[in-house]
């Protein structure tokens, strides 16, 4: 009981801390939010299909600054997300990560912007 709370607290902590994200990527067209302690999932094929689970785990590549390279995991799926110029490829918009986000057997690329407040 003592390390869930500890471990709860963590992540509440962790989450008042980290920046928020909008990322979406092509074909297949999808979208994730990062908002607190969730990750929301959007797939937008012949069903769209929307999934919200809690992150269970957070953590800065190290030796960097606090978001500039980390990995977001829930139970199902990870998101890897680092800092760099990115292009979706069907627009002329320029975001300021990358992501990796892996669930099942998938594997999607995309692009993220720290959503403002």
């Amino acid at each position: 009981m003592k390390k869930t709370i500890a471990l709860m607290s963590m992540l509440l902590s962790l989450s008042a801390m980290a920046a928020d994200y909008s990322c979406s990527g092509t074909e297949p067209f999808w979208d994730l939010k990062i908002e607190g302690n969730t990750v929301t999932f959007n797939e937008f094929m012949a069903d769209e299909t929307t999934t919200k689970e809690e992150i269970i785990s957070r953590v800065d590549a190290q030796g960097l600054a606090p978001d500039f390279a980390f990995v977001v995991e829930t139970k199902n799926a990870k998101a890897t997300i680092v800092t760099g110029e990115c292009n979706d490829g069907m627009s002329d918009n320029i975001y300021e990560k990358h992501i990796m986000y892996t669930t099942g057997n998938s594997v999607l690329y995309g692009c993220c912007n720290e959503i403002t407040k």
